[in-house]
């Protein structure tokens, strides 16, 4: 089975400018990803995604692949993450004829994950063969700002508009 992990790493942060390679521990948010990344047998090969060149750099640092820059349009405060997924597949499968079973993405922006749980996941997936695993904690502040909601014991992906956002 072909496992790889994926970390979407863009260069336009305007939040926190160049978050992901600011210190953090004793690496940066992207070192931290790569690098538990490479902590699991199952994960055999690891790429970053970015469309920046210091990234890019310090990517190849870490011991991960950037086999390609991700075009300015997948790379926006509102681009979807989705898309640049799909990007690095259609990329997988044409220039490296690379199809991987499943893809671990592994954002930066998640620095407290656990190895474990990011086991769990691959083998939870492996076990029921189920196409997606994701993991959700509780929340500690307003539920608008989530991504999902419960109703009725079912989890409800939802996308609210900044309009409905309270203060």
């Amino acid at each position: 089975m072909k496992i790889v992990a994926l970390i979407n790493a863009r260069g336009g942060s305007k939040g926190i400018k160049n978050k992901n390679i600011l210190k953090f521990k004793n690496t940066t948010l992207l070192g931290n990803s790569i690098l538990q990344a490479k902590r699991i047998k199952l994960i055999q090969r690891i790429f970053v995604s970015t469309d920046n060149k210091k990234i890019a750099k310090k990517s190849l640092k870490y011991g991960a692949e950037v086999p390609f820059l991700r075009p300015k349009n997948l790379a926006k405060d509102n681009s979807p993450e989705i898309l640049s997924i799909r990007h690095a597949i259609n990329f997988f499968k044409i220039k490296l004829n690379l199809k991987p079973d499943y893809i671990v993405s592994l954002p930066t922006t998640s620095p407290l994950r656990s190895i474990q749980d990011i086991e769990n996941c691959i083998l939870k997936a492996k076990k029921n063969k189920l196409d997606v695993v994701f993991s959700i904690t509780p929340s500690k502040r307003n539920p608008y700002f989530n991504m999902v909601e419960v109703k009725k014991n079912k989890l409800n992906i939802i996308c609210k508009s900044k309009k409905k956002y309270f203060t």
